[in-house]
């Protein structure tokens, strides 16, 4: 029995260390504890990291080495998996051989033999680099998003003015056609303030909803005109997602029709529909139509590129801007049709 003990725990031993040569060629940190939670191992990396021969770190002395600001966090985190026999992940900062403090995200397993919990093995690399890189960039954002708030807000500013002094001007022209004129650029300049406004908040990158876009911004546009009697219809058929700089044009797009529709489509207070449709229209094409049932545009401005208000001038250059194409219908009142290449239904 003493040759068959004494060949069992040579084996154990060559199995340890047979595991210690390869842990000290991974490229990685790695650990190892026993079931009362004593680590008993360190390879070569973590040894050269933490400048420390293996003995001064045995047991939980290693655990001098955390910084006093992530030790508590890492003891729960490390209890709690204990108990439960599951395996964690924790960021914390450990003291390299040079003094300074670096993040590693450390991974801990837990190690079952022949059905017995025997410890964890764990594995750390170093990601100081990487936190660095977010948290500048988090800063960067935090910069460029008071900068812009500040560019918002003296734009706001400076649309209100401009507004303010349109409707001004507009109460002493003497020229019912020019009081017109100004009031419609007054109303024309603060539409487009809030279009952007809601855009303001939404990186270029990420995506909108255009339905819920144009239907807000048709929703606005009907009632800065104060029109009684006009019914604005909503039928959103499909979502499409556009990026910000291809949504805005389309919203300034919306802005102007219904704008137009509700000032022109209906002349003696006479009561009607005012109609937003947005679907797809085919694959990775998007449509927004705009339809009343007014009286129509007169037959002069039934063209593709309208001539007539300063409102049907930008249109078309608007959706130049958004890629699109536009097209004109008067049958029935009047329609718009603006077509467009999308990325379609997520």
């Amino acid at each position: 029995m003493g040759d068959e003990a004494a060949s069992v725990q040579a084996m154990v031993e060559g199995d340890d260390a047979r595991f210690r040569q390869l842990a000290d060629q991974a490229p990685l940190m790695i650990w190892r504890c026993d079931a009362a939670e004593h680590c008993n191992f360190f390879n070569r990396p973590w040894l050269d990291f933490t400048g420390q021969e293996m003995e001064a770190q045995l047991g939980f002395r290693w655990a001098e080495l955390v910084h006093p600001e992530d030790a508590e966090a890492r003891v729960a985190a490390f209890n709690a998996a204990f108990d439960r026999r599951e395996s964690f992940s924790i960021e914390y900062r450990l003291r390299r051989h040079d003094g300074t403090w670096r993040w590693l995200l450390d991974h801990g397993q837990p190690v079952t033999v022949g059905g017995r919990f025997t410890g964890y093995i764990g594995s750390c690399i170093d990601i100081t680099e990487t936190r660095q890189a977010l948290e500048a960039r988090r800063r960067a954002l935090e910069e460029r998003e008071g900068l812009l708030s500040e560019l918002q807000h003296r734009v706001k500013n400076n649309a209100q003015a401009t507004t303010s002094f349109l409707s001004l001007q507009a109460s002493r022209a003497s020229d019912a056609s020019v009081a017109a004129a100004l009031r419609g650029a007054a109303t024309r300049v603060m539409l487009a303030t809030l279009v952007q406004d809601r855009m303001f908040h939404i990186f270029d990158d990420v995506a909108v909803d255009l339905g819920e876009e144009l239907a807000s911004t048709a929703r606005t546009a009907l009632e800065f005109t104060g029109r009684p009697g006009l019914t604005l219809a909503l039928r959103l058929e499909d979502r499409l997602e556009l990026p910000v700089a291809q949504a805005t044009p389309l919203a300034l797009i919306v802005n102007e029709l219904v704008v137009n529709a509700a000032r022109h489509a209906f002349p003696d207070g006479r009561a009607g529909t005012i109609t937003l449709l947005v679907r797809q229209a085919g694959p990775r094409t998007g449509e927004v139509v705009v339809a009343d049932d007014g009286i129509g545009l007169p037959g002069t401005h039934t063209r593709n590129s309208p001539q007539g208000c300063l409102g049907l001038h930008l249109i078309p250059r608007l959706a130049r801007q958004a890629r699109a194409t536009i097209r004109f219908e008067a049958e029935a009142g009047t329609t718009a049709k603006l077509r467009f290449a999308c990325g379609g239904s997520p």
